[in-house]
């Protein structure tokens, strides 16, 4: 049974679970008080269209997964038409990779981060990623930065977001540093998230543990 026979089958109940797991996500920790939320770029304010939340899965946040693009970077187009694109990509069927993709809710990943540094809100946190990937998103938040990052590199203001958004989002969902991987910790085949920002995800777990040791 695929996705969608399966929310349309029981969709009363997943209906009442989803008001109750949004109320969780969205609830943070009494311990995030003391981190600062980075500036993230609302979902309005790039002209988002409204989830079909019908194609979409609840879920509680316990992990972090973070992604490339896999396209070099745009730095020319605002973050708008970047997220437009992403979304329209997204909501109609198509392909990846040679593999036949179907027609999502929403943008794939939570947030995205742009070649500037800028963190715009994707799909609600309250609601499980998707992927063209053989691995289960349940519970992991997706994080994606623009760029090729097996070709360039990450630039200082894009690792800078990264590591405000991961701390805040670790502290607020009680997600340990060793819950924090790469795409391809899933699916060994894939490149995501490049080598140039693969090398740097042991220093941004460092981060995670230490603030929250420090709480």
């Amino acid at each position: 049974m695929d996705r969608r026979s399966r929310l349309s089958r029981s969709s009363c109940g997943a209906a009442g679970l989803g008001l109750v797991l949004l109320t969780l996500a969205a609830a943070p920790d009494a311990a995030a008080q003391n981190v600062q939320p980075p500036q993230i770029v609302p979902r309005a304010a790039w002209g988002a269209r409204s989830a079909d939340t019908a194609l979409m899965k609840p879920h509680a946040p316990r992990a972090i997964v973070i992604h490339h693009t896999a396209e070099p970077q745009q730095p020319r187009q605002t973050l708008a038409q970047k997220l437009q694109r992403l979304q329209r990509f997204s909501r109609t069927e198509g392909s990846v990779e040679k593999r036949p993709k179907p027609a999502w809710g929403d943008v794939p990943y939570h947030y995205y981060i742009d070649a500037r540094g800028r963190i715009a809100e994707g799909r609600h946190v309250g609601y499980e990623g998707d992927t063209n990937t053989p691995y289960d998103t349940a519970g992991r938040i997706q994080i994606v930065l623009e760029g090729q990052f097996d070709n360039e590199r990450p630039g200082a203001a894009q690792l800078r977001s990264l590591d405000r958004l991961v701390v805040w989002l670790a502290v607020r969902h009680r997600v340990p540093a060793a819950a924090i991987s790469g795409h391809k910790d899933h699916v060994p085949s894939s490149e995501c998230p490049g080598r140039n920002l693969t090398s740097y995800l042991p220093r941004l777990r460092d981060k995670v543990a230490k603030a929250s040791f420090s709480r």
